[in-house]
Parts: C-alpha cells; structure tokens; sequence
C-alpha cells in the first residue's frame, strides 16, 4: 500500500479581499504523485464577487513559482459547499510546450509540474459592498 503525506496548503478559515495572498511556502521531498483538493464551506456574497484558488508549484524551492492547478472560480452567488480535486502525476506525458509565465485558466490542471516547493494562493474580488467572505481549505496528499 503507498504511503501518502497530507499537507494542508491553506487551512479551512474564511479570507476577505485583499491582494493575491498564499498560504506560505510548504517544502516538499521527492513527489511523483499529488492529489490537490480544494473545500469551499461557504461563499455567498454578492452576485459579482469572486474567488479564484490555485496550487503553485517552485522547482528551486520558493524563488520562482508555476501554476499547476486553478481550481474553478467561485461566485460570490454559489452555492456554499463545493470540493473538486485535481491530480499532478510525473508519469503522465507531455504532449507540448506549456507556457508557464501565466496562470491555468479556471478549471485547468498543469500535470507534469512538480518541484520541491507547493503552496496554495488565492485572489478574492469585492464587486460591490466590502462584505464579500470566501470560507475554504486546500490539501495535498503527496506520494
């Protein structure tokens, strides 16, 4: 049976807008497998409020960061409860050239990234009243 390592990326807490913020930077030893999930306990704001949640992946430990999954982007009119996972594997191919200078777009997984450092990051947007609260969480199960 594998051994799996969970780290947590963002502990469940709810975040107001700010500018982009992370959870820090986690270090990481040899990885050939990660399962990122993302909870979302509560997001409703106002309609055009907005969160985005990513996982980034440093090859050198925290000075240079690439975006490997960006979760979908959360509505400030949602539903609360949603959690969606996404999969980066050192065995799946690369089929071209991925350009790394931006972020995924919603919903995308960048799969073959990996490197000795992980974190979470997030960017909320306030469209209206400066009321709008995003309450989620993000893992890591490495192995």
């Amino acid at each position: 049976m594998a051994n799996w390592r969970e780290i947590t990326l963002a502990s469940s807490t709810a975040r107001t807008p700010t500018a982009t913020d992370n959870g820090g930077t986690i270090a990481v030893d040899a990885w050939e497998k990660a399962l990122l999930y993302c909870v979302f306990t509560a997001k409703a704001t106002d309609v055009g409020d907005t969160c985005d949640v990513y996982v980034d992946v440093s090859p050198d430990g925290g000075t240079t960061w690439l975006n490997a999954v960006h979760f979908t982007q959360a509505l400030g009119n949602g539903t609360d409860a949603a959690s969606e996972y996404a999969v980066l594997y050192a065995n799946t191919p690369g089929t071209s050239i991925i350009v790394a200078t931006a972020d995924a777009a919603s919903t995308a997984v960048r799969p073959t990234l990996f490197g000795n450092a992980l974190r979470a990051r997030w960017t909320i947007v306030n469209t209206g009243t400066a009321d709008a609260s995003f309450t989620f969480g993000v893992k890591a199960f490495l192995m």
